[in-house]
């Protein structure tokens, strides 16, 4: 306990035994590890020279990745519009010709309603077409069936006429051994929608 006060006193006073530690720090201009402080600030402008460069390079890498990515999205939406686009003009133009042609259908069959006279005179043009054919058959719709069977006997008494129920006002079917002519409305709307659509 003595030696211990003793001790703590010394330290105290200040006891000329306990010797003050003197820490030497370099002067200005020295490097611990051994070089100069304008060596040290070329060593960091040249990393920081180093890593701006590295990372102008990645940053533009990427930039143009991300650019050349949206240009292809771009391209392939533009294509996929165009073809949109056409596949639906041709729908439009499709179903116009469709819309037209049903037009057509129904203004023919109420030209032959207003004038049944010209189902009979299309028949007899129709006939001619086949007139050295054997064993010529007209089919009719019973509508047209009097007013047909009339017109024909004058012209060829030796072609058949018959009605035909399945057969609309203004249709009319030629069968002979030779051949079958189908003048029905709706038939020769469909040929030519299908001369149209290059069926």
């Amino acid at each position: 306990m003595a030696v211990v006060r003793n001790m703590s006193s010394r330290i105290i006073r200040g006891d000329s035994r306990v010797k003050k530690l003197k820490i030497s720090m370099p002067s200005e201009g020295t490097f611990i590890g051994g070089g100069s402080e304008e060596h040290v600030m070329d060593v960091e402008k040249q990393a920081f020279e180093q890593g701006y460069a590295e990372g102008e390079r990645i940053g533009k890498q990427m930039g143009e990745k991300m650019v050349e990515t949206v240009v292809k999205r771009y391209d392939n939406s533009i294509v996929q519009f165009a073809e949109s686009h056409k596949a639906l003009v041709e729908t439009i133009e499709e179903q116009t010709v469709r819309l037209a042609l049903e037009i057509a259908r129904k203004i023919v069959q109420r030209e032959l309603t207003m004038d049944p006279d010209i189902i009979a005179a299309l028949a007899s043009v129709a006939l001619k077409r086949v007139s050295n054919h054997q064993s010529i058959t007209l089919r009719v719709s019973r509508q047209d069936f009097g007013r047909v069977r009339v017109a024909v006997a004058n012209v060829n008494p030796a072609i058949t006429v018959k009605d035909d129920a399945t057969l609309e006002r203004g249709d009319y079917v030629i069968d002979t051994a030779q051949t079958h002519l189908d003048g029905r409305v709706a038939s020769q709307v469909d040929a030519i929608g299908r001369a149209l659509f290059d069926e």
